[in-house]
C-alpha cells in the first residue's frame, strides 16, 4: 500500500482543514458585514459634503445599502429553511 500521500494522519488533517475553512469563512463573512456597515456609515456622513464628494458618497452609500440588503435577504431566506 502506497502511504506517501495518505497516511494515518490524513483523516485528522482533513478534519482540521475542514474546521479551519469553516472558521475562516465565518470570520470573513462577519468581517465583510462589519466593513460593509462601516463603509455605509462613512459614505452616509460624506453625503453632507458638497460637489463631487457628495455625489460619490451618495453612490457608495446606495451601493452599500443594496449589498447589505442582499445579505439580509439571504440570511432571512436561509434561516427559514
Amino acid at each position: 500500500m502506497d502511504t506517501r500521500f495518505f497516511g494515518p494522519v490524513t483523516p485528522f488533517a482533513t478534519i482540521a482543514a475542514s474546521a479551519t475553512s469553516l472558521l475562516a469563512y465565518a470570520l470573513l463573512w462577519g468581517l465583510g458585514l462589519v466593513l460593509g456597515v462601516l463603509l455605509f456609515l462613512f459614505s452616509a456622513i460624506g453625503t453632507y459634503a458638497h460637489g463631487t464628494t457628495r455625489q460619490v458618497c451618495t453612490g457608495v452609500a446606495i451601493g452599500t445599502l443594496v449589498v447589505l440588503g442582499g445579505f439580509a435577504i439571504a440570511v432571512l431566506f436561509f434561516a427559514g429553511t
